[in-house]
């Protein structure tokens, strides 16, 4: 589905309202009708503080003032002045407010309203998508006060001091339990620490016509039913050989573990054959019977639909040459993790080496060594800094951590939702190189391989968490969970709200490099 940024909101609604002739006011009604829909399902009525800005982020509220009155909450609207000038459909909706006798304060008397405990929720339409930078004076007082209350806070679009193209918070900011926002999910909503300040997060289309909300964007994210159908389809007669067979190339000693977690991850995602390629004489006492081993010197890149290379590698000569290699190797598309990353930025300008499709799986510090920044500038900029460095490197590029990024030359930017901090744990890493490497093994594009293999990775990991907890998964957890996340069924899929662009599907098996 399509996740817009500020100005590509703002754009929709002018079209909704100068091509289809749809009244902001109308708009304006079904947005406060979409946010009055979503508290009545989770708050008994109660009292209600509506905290009012001077935008139509404001007017919303105004609308669900009314809404809520009509429906047995006792509503009162805090605004900062009286008589302060507010847009035409905004002040439409006050007027029917204040008509209808509706309660208002201002934005000093909140603290005395929550001291009465007079409320039991209190509703954020103070700032709308607009904003940018660092809110202060009286805003940041009201914002702060809404925080400390000890309430839950609804926020109208997205909370009050989140930046919606970045998730940038730099200073006071709403802290949301429940976010409606409208039209589309805004990019500000999915990342870090947006995405933590908005809580959980709904998105209603407010009747904005379908085609405005669909075609291509810059971003976007997946859900189940997009996944799921793009996954490759086992036929009737399929049988190993054409279900794709990967390399797995790394290991070192005590560090045997990580290929093995990638290769049988690969297996776990529908791979037919997956060979660990180590180093000759490597010893692997914990061999699964499903895993073959061949020794690097015995290695015929040409032999595999395609490879992963890093897991377990070590830093040593002879993995840095085998890098080398593998970048030159034009026919296969190869996944490059762990170790492969942190050789590859010994290799100047090697991107100008690289040879057919790549894709990079670093986490911050590994991103950090590949473009020299430190890991405090790349987690700052992730989204900037994913979607330039997979254009500069000619790369498909998944920027692992909180809400993973996967960005490729020319291409839209995807970031993922599924995932918890019970991935935080040494190994996870290993499984999902594993299994991007699975499906490109399949046939999947690079594009689609990444996608998929970082949203049922994530999905993986919320199935361990439910099922254990938080604390004391480990990656091999996850192995028997990825069939399970991969499984059709009504159980698995979620309501489709608009088709992404197409990132590849099945494809024929080829060493051509064409996938």
């Amino acid at each position: 589905m399509k996740v817009a940024t500020a100005e590509e909101m703002r754009m929709i609604d002018r079209l909704a309202m100068e091509e289809f002739q749809i009244p902001g006011i109308i708009l304006m009604e079904h947005a406060a009708s979409a946010v009055q829909r979503a508290i009545g399902a989770r708050f008994t009525p109660g009292g209600v503080g509506i905290v009012c800005g001077k935008g139509n982020n404001a007017g919303d509220g105004w609308a669900l003032a009314r809404l809520l009155h009509q429906t047995g909450y006792h509503v009162t609207v805090f605004q900062k002045e009286a008589a302060e000038a507010l847009p035409p459909d905004a002040e439409q909706n006050r007027k029917i407010a204040l008509a209808l006798g509706i309660t208002t304060r201002r934005w000093s008397e909140l603290p005395a309203a929550l001291s009465a405990s007079a409320l039991t929720l209190l509703v954020d339409a103070l700032l709308g998508t607009g904003f940018r930078g660092t809110i202060s004076g009286e805003l940041a007082t009201v914002i702060e006060t809404m925080n400390r209350s000890g309430l839950p806070v609804v926020a109208v679009d997205i909370p009050s001091g989140v930046e919606a193209d970045t998730g940038k918070v730099n200073g006071p900011a709403v802290r949301a339990v429940l976010t409606v926002t409208f039209g589309l999910l805004k990019v500000g909503l999915l990342v870090y620490p947006g995405r933590e300040y908005a809580g959980e997060v709904i998105c209603d289309d407010i009747g904005l016509p379908s085609s405005l909300l669909e075609g291509s964007g810059h971003f976007y994210t997946f859900d189940d039913v997009e996944v799921l159908r793009g996954l490759p389809v086992r036929q009737p007669e399929a049988h190993k050989g054409n279900a794709g067979h990967l390399l797995v190339i790394g290991g070192s000693p005590g560090m045997t573990g990580a290929p093995v977690l990638a290769g049988l991850a690969a297996l776990r995602s529908g791979a037919g054959l997956v060979t660990l390629g180590l180093r000759d004489g490597l010893p692997l006492p914990e061999k699964p019977p499903e895993l073959m081993v061949k020794p690097w010197s015995r290695l015929d890149f040409s032999a595999y639909q395609a490879i992963v290379v890093g897991p377990g590698l070590s830093l040593e000569a002879d993995g840095a040459e085998l890098v080398r290699a593998i970048l030159q190797a034009p026919g296969i598309p190869r996944v490059l993790d762990a170790d492969a990353l942190n050789l590859l930025a010994t290799i100047k300008d090697w991107w100008e080496l690289a040879q057919g499709p790549l894709i990079l799986t670093p986490h911050p510090g590994e991103m950090a060594r590949l473009t020299g920044l430190t890991s405090r500038d790349v987690q700052s900029g992730r989204i900037a800094l994913a979607r330039t460095e997979a254009d500069r490197w000619g790369v498909t590029l998944v920027l692992k951590g909180a809400a993973t990024l996967v960005a490729a030359k020319g291409e839209a930017t995807y970031i993922n939702r599924t995932g918890n901090p019970a991935l935080a744990t040494g190994g996870t890493g290993d499984v999902l190189a594993g299994m991007i490497g699975g499906f490109l093994a399949q046939g999947l594009a690079p594009l689609a391989a990444a996608v998929t293999g970082v949203y049922l990775h994530g999905k993986a990991g919320d199935l361990a968490a439910a099922e254990i907890g938080n604390t004391g998964v480990i990656a091999g957890d996850l192995l028997s969970r990825i069939p399970r996340v991969m499984k059709r069924g009504k159980n698995n899929v979620g309501k489709q709200v608009a088709a992404p662009p197409a990132v590849g599907g099945d494809q024929p098996h080829s060493n051509s490099g064409e996938y």
